[in-house]
């Protein structure tokens, strides 16, 4: 069939068409074959590239996830500095007194009840 495709091309001097048509049929062949090995390549490597993007995606979410908790605790404790601070300016009494008083408090209920028993 492609012998027959070949014969009734006109003969070009110092060129064997048959083979010539052979060479090109067996050459688009290896493109084919190729690109099909290309393809399968690129397969594997798109997936391992994207198990290597979520792994990386996963580490970024983990760091940030920690540097957002260091800083609402940073934060908090300001925020709470801050309540003291203000708490104290406007009555006087200092955070420290007031948890020194609650042990009082603690103490003596604790000294109640063992009297009562």
């Amino acid at each position: 069939m492609m012998t027959e495709q070949v014969k009734g091309m006109p003969p070009v001097e110092g060129v064997d068409n048959e083979q010539l048509a052979r060479n090109i049929w067996l050459a688009g062949l290896g493109v084919y074959s190729r690109s099909i090995e290309e393809a399968r390549e690129l397969e594997g490597k798109s997936g391992d590239l994207f198990e290597k993007l979520v792994e990386r995606g996963r580490e970024v979410e983990a760091n940030t996830r920690a540097r957002v908790e260091d800083n609402l605790d940073r934060a908090n404790e300001e925020v709470e500095a801050r309540v003291h601070n203000l708490f104290y300016r406007l009555s006087g009494i200092h955070p420290r007194q007031i948890e020194e008083l609650n042990a009082k408090v603690d103490k003596l209920a604790d000294a109640i009840e063992k009297l009562a028993k």
